[in-house]
């Protein structure tokens, strides 16, 4: 009875092999390079303000670029792209893009400051100035 049940567990453990599955298989998230924003200079408090980004890759094994605004301190905020990396082994030569448009809201007034992560290494520091409703 033993024997039938490990004949069992061998032929499903067999039944899931596919022979021509590559073997080089990689599948993750990472964080992607932003090439370019743009975060107006000047805006009234309680006003939207649109913050646009733009995101790419050199190769078709990435997709699902996307962004993440966080706020870091009071009137501070960190800029984040990520990505998501699967490959059978190679990967097709085109190009992936990623855009966003935040509406961001001020709620207070000063001088707001965006840390922006152009790579893993590279952080770029932008700031807005958030005015009074005259």
């Amino acid at each position: 009875m033993k024997i039938i049940g490990y004949l069992i567990i061998a032929f499903a453990a067999i039944s899931c092999i596919n022979p021509g599955e590559n073997k080089y298989y990689v599948k993750s998230s990472a964080q992607v390079e932003i090439k370019q924003t743009d975060i107006p200079q000047t805006v009234t408090v309680n006003q939207v303000a649109n913050i646009r980004a733009r995101s790419e890759q050199t190769n078709g094994c990435w997709s699902n670029l996307n962004f993440v605004l966080t706020k870091t301190g009071d009137l501070e905020y960190l800029l984040e792209a990520f990505g998501v990396y699967e490959s059978y082994g190679t990967c097709p030569d085109v190009m992936v893009y990623g855009d966003t448009t935040i509406a961001f809201t001020p709620t207070q007034t000063g001088k707001y400051i965006f840390h922006i992560s152009k790579s893993a290494t590279e952080t770029l520091a932008d700031t807005m100035t958030v005015i009074g409703n005259n």
